[in-house]
């Protein structure tokens, strides 16, 4: 619960950053939301079946004329879907929700075509897990981290002064949950991997 309130005051001082922000002229900001399409590389199931949303707030600044740095707050869910099959009728779910802070420089051509890398601070708010029974006991989930840390690169296309589509890929830079054995090469750890697509409106200032 101190963690919440923590995470809510600095939230809150953020947005505040980017209301009085937008009042001058050098700075860009808006909104923004889309959808996850996510997997965790430590695990045995494959490909990119959990969907999840994505939405947020930026603030923006360019450095030169093509070249910028942005902050966000943004919330995102991830994880792990495993449906059943005809030759196998188990279930498997995972839902992390995260608060990710992330910090990108991003790279414009002709006002249109958007190029962007970054790292994101994350917090853990919320995990859920289920089978076929239903949501499975909070005693038995794994010891998640709390904080993490993830790299992202991504490409977007500005369809006009205020709205633009992107697609970002993210990865965990460390571990969000410890290998199942330390000593063992084959188990790195458990990782997230994030496919996101989103639209954002965009508050301009020249």
């Amino acid at each position: 619960m101190k963690n919440h309130g923590i995470l809510a005051s600095y939230m809150a001082g953020l947005l505040i950053m980017l209301t009085v922000s937008l009042r001058g002229q050098e700075f860009n900001g808006g909104v923004f939301g889309g959808i996850n399409a996510s997997e965790v590389d430590g695990d045995p199931y494959m490909g990119f079946n959990k969907l999840g949303l994505s939405a947020g707030v930026f603030v923006n600044r360019y450095i030169d004329y093509d070249i910028y740095w942005q902050a966000e707050i943004k919330y995102g869910t991830r994880g792990v879907y495993k449906g059943p099959s005809d030759n196998d009728p188990t279930l498997y779910r995972s839902s992390y929700h995260y608060v990710e802070l992330p910090l990108s420089v991003h790279y414009l051509y002709q006002d249109k075509i958007m190029v962007e890398v970054g790292t994101s601070p994350e917090v853990l708010v919320h995990v859920i897990f289920a089978d076929e029974n239903g949501i499975m006991d909070p005693s038995v989930y794994p010891d998640n981290r709390k904080l993490g840390l993830s790299v992202f690169a991504g490409i977007g296309y500005w369809l006009n002064a205020s709205t633009g589509v992107g697609l970002r890929y993210t990865n965990s830079a460390i571990p969000f949950r410890d290998p199942r054995e330390w000593n063992n090469p084959r188990y790195r750890g458990y990782f997230h991997n994030v496919i996101t697509l989103s639209m954002a409106y965009r508050l301009k200032h020249e």
